[in-house]
């Protein structure tokens, strides 16, 4: 059978700042060519290609099945490129986050699809394109939901070392880049799920159950990027990766041990921050770790049931910065038990523990998490225009009460990234990290795109 997989073209074709390989369409890249079948993938936002020179890729490539991935922000672009690819194929199948949690109420959203997948597609697409191909009966494909039924996904996928590595040869990986990673960059998931039960973290797709590859599976496919690829840094895009110290502390030995020259970045928690893991991921090439802090507010961190608390947040920001890794921190502002007044001490608080860079976003309460759901009930939910630099959001959906409406969301968010971003310290320290002109450049078109952002804030 001869597949096209497909990542949506970008809204608009601008230069983005971070624009990295679709690893669940190369997953199951992977798997559909270990079972024979003929693969193509097309990453359209990557290549920014048009809607146009989209449906001149797929017209080149006639296919049995072209498959689209979607996300809930862009999901519209992801239903055009299956109207587009209607008269093109005679299957149109869609998976991804969004479809995980629509289900079957995709097919009125977007009536040119045909096969929506739940869940971990590793098995279940596999599964599908070989009845699909010889004709035999679609109705026991776990995860599969047509206009006439719907299965419940496939268990989650125990063992993630079985799974091969995703088909970076059929990727245009020349492309790929990170704004805060230098050199050839490519993304890597080491686990899947994460244990923790924050209100609005959409775990339709892998799940509560955190789930890891073993240290030497992964370290093969960092010697097999670093090897074949030319790949100088690695985002693994985990929700966890620290959540098994042992496992952590395996994976940095074998980096050293295997002399890996790698740069690489994780996402990790507060409370799970510790001197020995930090000093030895430092050692094996880590250069930045990702905190979800969300608030400066211990009741903002109880509402959003982080389990991590303030003192937590300052004592990782302190060891992580002394061991000489970067820190990132995620916050989160519009949280509904929050003032005005109790965010502005957020944003001091940023300036606080100082992180090398701060995404600041409106709480968004999406469709699958308990935030979604409380927020349907007590009648908060809206969908606004509030959005960060960094959103690909058309409309962003939002929590507005009594704290809450869309003009203090944008004044917040507004305020946060100037005290921040504009801050004298803030600029200064950056400057200090600046070795060469290409990085001068990139800071520069950085900034520069940052401060357009906040005077059109100021002007709207």
């Amino acid at each position: 059978m001869k597949v096209l997989l497909i990542q949506p073209p970008p809204r608009l074709l601008v230069r983005e700042d971070i624009v990295v390989p679709p690893l669940g369409i190369a997953y199951l890249a992977a798997v559909l060519e270990s079972k024979g079948h003929k693969v193509c993938v097309v990453d359209a936002f990557a290549e920014m290609l048009d809607f146009n020179s989209l449906e001149e890729r797929i017209k080149s490539y006639p296919s049995d099945a072209v498959a689209i991935t979607g996300m809930t922000p862009v999901i519209d672009n992801a239903y055009r490129a299956a109207n587009i690819a209607r008269k093109y194929a005679r299957h149109i199948i869609m998976g991804g986050p969004h479809v995980s949690v629509a289900g079957s109420r995709v097919f009125e959203q977007c009536p040119d699809v045909d096969y929506v997948i739940q869940g971990e597609g590793e098995i279940s697409f596999p599964l599908l394109a070989e009845a699909l191909d010889r004709n035999k009966d679609i109705t026991s494909v776990p995860g599969l939901i047509t206009r006439d039924f719907s299965n419940l996904p496939s268990s989650l996928i125990d063992n993630l070392d079985s799974i091969p590595f995703p088909a970076r040869h059929l990727l245009p990986n020349d492309r790929y880049r990170y704004i805060l990673s230098s050199g050839k960059v490519t993304t890597m998931f080491t686990s899947r799920g994460c244990p923790y039960h924050c209100v609005f973290c959409d775990k339709a797709v892998f799940g509560s159950k955190w789930r890891a590859r073993s240290a030497a599976n992964v370290l093969d496919e960092i010697e097999l990027v670093r090897r074949e690829h030319g790949i100088d840094s690695i985002i693994f895009y985990d929700d966890l990766f620290t959540f098994d110290k042992k496992r952590v502390l395996e994976i940095c030995r074998g980096i050293i041990d295997r002399e890996l020259k790698i740069e690489w970045k994780c996402e990790g928690r507060v409370n799970l921050a510790d001197k020995e893991t930090l000093t030895l991921m430092k050692k094996a090439g880590c250069s930045m770790i990702a905190y979800g802090v969300e608030s400066g507010n211990q009741k903002g961190l109880d509402y959003l049931n982080k389990g991590t608390t303030v003192e937590q947040i300052r004592n990782a920001f302190e060891l992580t910065k002394r061991a000489g890794i970067r820190p990132m921190a995620y916050f989160v502002l519009g949280i509904p038990v929050e003032t005005y007044e109790d965010e502005l001490r957020t944003i001091d608080f940023a300036k606080e523990i100082k992180p090398a860079y701060a995404q600041f976003s409106v709480l968004s309460p999406v469709p699958g998490t308990k935030l979604y759901d409380a927020a349907i009930e007590m009648g908060w939910y809206r969908e606004v225009d509030a959005q960060n630099p960094m959103d690909k959001d058309i409309k962003r959906p939002a929590i507005i009460n009594e704290n809450w409406d869309e003009d203090r969301l944008n004044r917040i968010l507004r305020e946060a990234h100037g005290r921040f971003y504009l801050s004298p310290w803030y600029i200064w320290e950056r400057i200090k990290e600046i070795r060469d002109m290409k990085e001068f450049v990139r800071k520069a078109m950085a900034g520069i795109k940052m401060l357009r952002w906040y005077i059109s804030k100021g002007n709207g």
